[in-house]
């Protein structure tokens, strides 16, 4: 249950579930890159052409909702081998659901990295969400790959063509 503070400050109890976490962490990255964006807007700039619509804070939204589905899967899957023998039917069958939305997420994780961002504001959004992924524990794919086909790899090159390709139509 919420609880206010002496400063009128609404606090939440600590919910250590990654979903919970990713839903938390995203939200305040995206909300927060979003506002300084907007903030730092000359005032006669219209916002819809300040703010183009950005592919990065879609991709992030299509993460967290892959990641919540796959602890859903998760979580199914425990409740089906604590309740059933392993190797039944529905064990296997929840088994499969939780694989199937590991490969979702695993897609989700590559776009992330190798869509590029069309706004400042979209790469700062993506490698915040990225590292606050990884302060949650949570891993991305091949993280144990180095080179250029490995997912960290893959996000800098991303992010660093997404910036040069923002400078560019900015000096047109």
């Amino acid at each position: 249950m919420a609880q206010v503070d002496s400063e009128n400050s609404i606090s939440m109890p600590a919910d250590t579930t990654r979903r919970r976490f990713l839903t938390v962490a995203a939200a305040a990255s995206v909300a927060s890159v979003g506002t300084l964006a907007i903030a730092a807007m000359p005032a006669a700039v219209p916002y819809s052409t300040a703010c183009p619509v950005d592919p990065a804070f879609a991709l992030i939204a299509e993460k967290l909702a892959a990641d919540a589905a796959h602890g859903e899967a998760i979580d199914e899957q425990d409740e089906a081998e604590s309740v059933h023998e392993y190797g039944s039917a529905i064990v296997d069958e929840a088994q499969q659901r939780c694989c199937d939305a590991y490969k979702v997420v695993n897609k989700a994780d590559w776009r992330l990295a190798t869509t590029p961002p069309t706004t400042l504001a979209g790469v700062a959004a993506v490698l915040r969400f990225a590292n606050a992924i990884e302060d949650g524990g949570m891993e991305w794919p091949a993280t144990d790959t180095i080179g250029p086909e490995g997912w960290h790899y893959q996000l800098r090159a991303t992010m660093a063509s997404a910036i040069e390709a923002i400078v560019r139509q900015a000096g047109a």
